[in-house]
């Protein structure tokens, strides 16, 4: 019987500025429109069209890094952006990867991570994070870094792939996966649809998990990844960069590639383990917006509790990228639900168009 690795540990940060949805709607009417927007009736009916994008994507609240009514009373270059991102995502990430190695029932410390795996696309900076945040949480000279950007909400995904990866190959190895995303630095004055999408959908959050083999250990087994790309709908998500930040193009069709291609690429995923997803009790699935959860419930046919997670972290968060579908499974693990035997998936999708997937097993 093949002994997988186990997820030994799992734990989020959040930024310290929390803002209801109708807060942050509040901003940006006055950010886009001026504070007087409401003595110019042509302002009026934009003011009304950005209430309803606010309120399509059914989020409560969200989490910042900056305070964007401070923040964004200035233009904002690229330069900036990068200054701010280089020192929150340090503080945000390492709150999370500290959490990890010391929770009472992570059976391994700093010392002894062997394989350090970074996840981040709203940002650069050299050393890179994974660099800093291995000096300043005394990890061996020797850990083995990887740093993962531009794959947006699936980089978590491709970490734990490597991890995977990591675990299988060394046997002794153990595997630390950061994901830290700062969406909020990324608003820029704009009309642009796609834009304003992201400026009502998008969080900031850092999540962290350790991997590695331990017969004590009660977390689930990564059994096993798959992922599928469909190249000819690459342009439907985009990521690139401007003087005022990254930009982001999401086309309105992205539910319905993903309806076209989530079951193959379950199928890919679970096929050689002679599993149906009739057999998965646990779906951890990427919020990408209420179109996206809405696609993949019923193409999947998944019940609405097999759902709940995914929309109650949407809601509570927003979009976090790539560290969305970790907060969904810390959720799910701190429930107590999944019993020992039980199936679960991992999935979040991306540029490219790009669908990744996970197996586990409780």
């Amino acid at each position: 019987m093949t002994v997988h690795p186990r997820i030994l540990s799992i734990a989020s940060a959040q930024p310290d500025h929390h803002f209801t949805q109708d807060d942050l709607l509040a901003f940006v009417r006055s950010y886009l429109l001026g504070a007087d927007w409401r003595e110019h009736p042509e302002r009026v009916e934009r003011a009304r069209a950005l209430a309803q994008t606010f309120a399509a994507v059914r989020i409560d609240a969200r989490q910042c890094v900056i305070d964007p009514n401070e923040y964004y009373t200035e233009r904002r270059g690229l330069g900036d952006r990068m200054e701010v991102y280089t020192g929150a995502a340090h503080a945000l990430g390492g709150e999370a990867l500290r959490a990890v190695l010391t929770d009472e029932r992570s059976p391994r410390a700093a010392r002894d991570i062997t394989d350090l795996y970074v996840v981040s696309c709203t940002g650069y900076t050299a050393p890179g994070l994974d660099a800093l945040l291995a000096r300043d949480l005394g990890m061996s000279r020797a850990v083995r870094r990887v740093g993962i950007g531009h794959m947006g909400c699936f980089g978590a995904l491709v970490g734990l792939r490597q991890s995977l990866a990591s675990t299988r190959a060394y046997p002794d190895a153990t595997a630390a996966l950061l994901c830290v995303e700062l969406s909020s630095l990324h608003m820029r004055k704009t009309g642009d649809a796609e834009t304003l999408t992201q400026m009502a959908l998008f969080g900031d959050a850092a999540a962290a998990l350790v991997l590695g083999h331990d017969e004590a250990a009660t977390g689930p087994e990564v059994v096993d990844s798959y992922c599928a790309a469909d190249f000819a709908s690459a342009d439907q998500m985009t990521w690139t960069m401007s003087e005022e930040g990254f930009v982001m193009g999401l086309s309105s069709r992205v539910p319905i590639t993903l309806r076209r291609n989530i079951s193959s690429a379950v199928d890919g995923l679970l096929a050689p383990h002679d599993l149906r997803p009739s057999d998965i009790q646990h779906w951890i699935i990427h919020p990408g917006g209420p179109s996206v959860l809405t696609v993949i419930q019923r193409q999947l046919e998944l019940s609405d509790e097999q759902m709940r997670l995914s929309w109650q972290v949407l809601r509570d968060h927003g979009n976090c990228s790539s560290a969305t579908v970790l907060l969904i499974l810390e959720a799910l693990l701190r429930s107590g639900k999944p019993r020992r035997g039980e199936w679960g998936v991992m999935m979040a999708f991306g540029p490219g168009l790009t669908l990744e997937t996970c197996l586990l097993r409780f």
